[in-house]
């Protein structure tokens, strides 16, 4: 069991990378931009957060401990940093954007699935 829910939470940190580097090609393609492409990956916090994702993932299908606590600790300081964002911009006459959802619901998920103790002692190398 303990190895699907680490299947599970690469998955998750995958399409946590996808959201966040696809993303923005996303918007400039919707939007046709050139700037909002350029702002976007012109940010180191972009970039460090997909890589980071993708290394996490890697990790964590390798079973590697340092990954589960790296991916703990990413998924909760961006699922606080986006929960602060939506917390912030909370309305009910204007729900928050579909993206800071997403974002929080792969970080929660990430949480739920790696949490658990069995799934951190499989990560033994």
């Amino acid at each position: 069991m303990a190895i699907t829910r680490i299947h599970l939470a690469a998955a998750t940190a995958v399409a946590y990378s996808v959201v966040v580097l696809g993303g923005t090609l996303v918007r400039f393609a919707l939007t046709g931009d050139a700037f909002t492409l350029r702002f976007s990956f012109a940010q180191p916090a972009t970039w460090i957060a997909g890589l980071v994702a993708i290394l996490v993932a890697w990790g964590l299908l390798k079973h590697f401990r340092w990954a589960w606590w790296l991916g703990m600790g990413a998924a909760a300081f961006q699922l606080y940093r986006v929960g602060s964002w939506i917390f912030d911009h909370f309305s009910f006459s204007r729900p928050p954007a579909f993206g800071p959802l997403l974002v929080a619901g792969l970080m929660l998920t990430f949480l739920v699935l790696a949490f658990p103790s069995h799934v951190r002692t499989s990560c033994s190398r």
